[in-house]
């Protein structure tokens, strides 16, 4: 999935199809749950800033994992210099005290400006294990933030938790005046469970001149393959499905292997006893 398929993940950072953006060149991370590993309760983390095309380490990593459960995520961001590119914006976000990834493609309109508007929304130990600068990162502590501590939610808890963060954002923005278009595809996961969305606060309303219209007008796209196993040229839609592969578009060439995730749906998935169970329900926030 990273670098042997044809739409590859790497691939993805200087070709992609589907993006608003040709490029997502600052920085690659995953987070990878392997129960052959030491402690398979912790994920394996990797971040850096550098393209993962070029990355060494990444490849040899990628070679001797087995993860039963992954998120992988290459950032792109506007072509400003008041963009900040540092391990501590790279996705997915995961706290070390919590069995919860988070990713995100999109952006949530004048963030800068309101985001202390959702600091009475979550609770002290995440909004105070904020590192970075990026929107992603304070949706996330919000997110944790809506489910019950010291626990390893079920898919049905993630989707609720994303619904609640969702709705808060959706009212405290409401509640300043700003109604501007905001992709907010998030992938929510733990180590046998995801929560999907592809979703959008105030889909086309933009302001005159918009400067963000090239990167929050478009609907990110989102797609998933059910296989039961996942092979570099091709999905699956046959066979017992034992794997559930989610990406901003499809990785393989076969485009017919991959179901399009519907605008304001939320997509879940649990592998529980040998058992793969996929649901798709639509949004409404």
């Amino acid at each position: 999935m990273l670098f042997d398929a044809e739409r590859s993940l790497v691939k993805q950072s200087y070709d992609s199809r589907l993006t608003s953006s040709n490029v997502n060149l600052a920085g690659f991370g995953m987070v990878a749950w392997d129960a052959r590993l030491r402690n398979p309760a912790e994920p394996l983390t990797y971040r850096t800033t550098s393209l993962p095309v070029y990355d060494r380490n990444l490849r040899s990593i990628a070679r001797k994992l087995c993860p039963n459960s992954f998120v992988g995520h290459v950032r792109g961001t506007r072509l400003l210099d008041e963009e900040v590119v540092s391990t501590q914006n790279l996705h997915p976000f995961r706290y070390p005290d919590t069995t919860v990834a988070l990713s995100h493609n999109g952006i949530l309109r004048s963030f800068p400006e309101l985001r202390f508007a959702l600091v009475d929304h979550m609770r002290e130990e995440w909004a105070a294990a904020i590192e970075g600068t990026t929107d992603s990162e304070w949706i996330y502590a919000l997110i944790l933030s809506q489910l019950p501590s010291g626990e390893t939610p079920d898919a049905d808890g993630l989707a609720t938790a994303v619904r609640r963060a969702l709705a808060i954002v959706r009212r405290c923005w409401s509640e300043h005046g700003v109604e501007t278009s905001s992709p907010l595809n998030l992938v929510v996961a733990t180590p046998s469970a995801l929560a999907a969305t592809r979703f959008s606060l105030f889909y086309g309303w933009h302001v005159d001149d918009d400067p963000l219209l090239d990167i929050a007008g478009p609907y990110a796209s989102l797609w998933y393959s059910l296989t039961d196993s996942f092979a570099a040229d091709r999905g699956g839609r046959d066979g017992d499905a034992r794997a559930f592969v989610l990406a901003s578009e499809p990785l393989t060439g076969d485009d017919g292997a991959w179901f399009e995730v519907p605008e304001y749906s939320m997509v879940t998935a649990t592998y529980d006893a040998g058992e793969l169970t996929v649901a798709v329900e639509d949004l409404l926030v």
